[in-house]
Parts: structure tokens; sequence; C-alpha cells
């Protein structure tokens, strides 16, 4: 198997999703093992493996998108009538731009108004965990731009479904 740097570009978001969680899997088993075994855990175990999930599930969410593993939204198109299908499939793909981009919007001010609270375990800036909200968002747009312009060609060149 041939690992390139267009490989580990074009799978980024699978691959830090997939890191984060690995992250939050093993510090809850050793925190977990450590309570168990020596009567005592990590005392930041919790405030990582909060702050790994939390990037896990928006990126991981990016990625879904990516993959159109969000059932809600292929559903629509897919029951739509078959003529309809290509103009649906805009509709949504401009939905989920405009939405995307305005959660992206609202996720800077989110960062700009929490941006002197610290965590508060290890004191580290809460924009490092709230980072995570912008960076899913900003990836699941960009991938709404691509679907849209594909969808757009799509329903320009009469190729449907």
């Amino acid at each position: 198997m041939s690992f390139s740097s267009k490989t580990l570009i074009s799978n980024l978001d699978l691959i830090l999703a997939g890191f984060f969680l690995c992250i939050t899997v093993l510090v809850v088993i050793v925190n977990v093992a450590l309570r168990y075994l020596f009567h005592g855990g990590i005392y930041w175990a919790e405030e990582v493996a909060t702050t790994a999930f939390i990037w896990s599930v928006f990126v991981g969410a990016a990625a879904a998108y990516r993959y159109k593993m969000h059932i809600g939204i292929d559903f629509i198109t897919k029951i739509g009538p078959h003529p309809w299908r290509a103009l649906i499939a805009v509709i949504i793909d401009a939905l989920m731009l405009a939405i995307n981009g305005y959660i992206v919007y609202l996720s800077i001010f989110f960062i700009q108004s929490n941006k002197l609270k610290r965590t508060p375990v290890l004191d580290i800036p809460a924009f490092y965990v709230n980072l995570a909200l912008t960076v899913g968002f900003t990836l699941m747009t960009l991938y709404a731009l691509m679907f849209l312009y594909r969808d757009i060609r799509k329903l320009f060149s009469g190729q449907h479904g």
C-alpha cells in the first residue's frame, strides 16, 4: 500500500477525526484502569478526552458529509421525483452552503467572545477547544461548495440520478 502526501491531504479530515477519537479512547481507558488498579486517575484525563472528542465529532461530521453519510440529507434527494432530483440536489447544496457558512460566521464570533477564557484543569486557552467548531463547519462549507458546483454542472449537462 503506497502512502503519498496527496493521500494524506485528501483524507486529512478522516485522519484527524480518527486520531482524536483514538486519543479519547486511549485517555479514558488508561484513566479507568488507573482508577481501578491504583484508586486514583490522571487529573487532566477528562479535559483531554472531552477536547479530543469535541474535535473528533466536528471534524468527523465534516468527513461524513463529504462521503454523503448523513442519511437525512441524501434521503430528501432520493425521495423526489426522478426528473427533479438534480434540481433538488442543487437546492439542498445551496441550503447546506448557506447554513454551514453562517455557522462558520457565528463560530468566529463565539471564539472572539471567549478568547480570554481558559480551560479549568490544564489552563490552556479555550480557543483550542472552540476552534474545532470553526474547522468542522469550514470543511463542511467547502464540501457543500464542491457539491453545489458538481450538481449545477450535472443539472445543466442533463445528467440525472
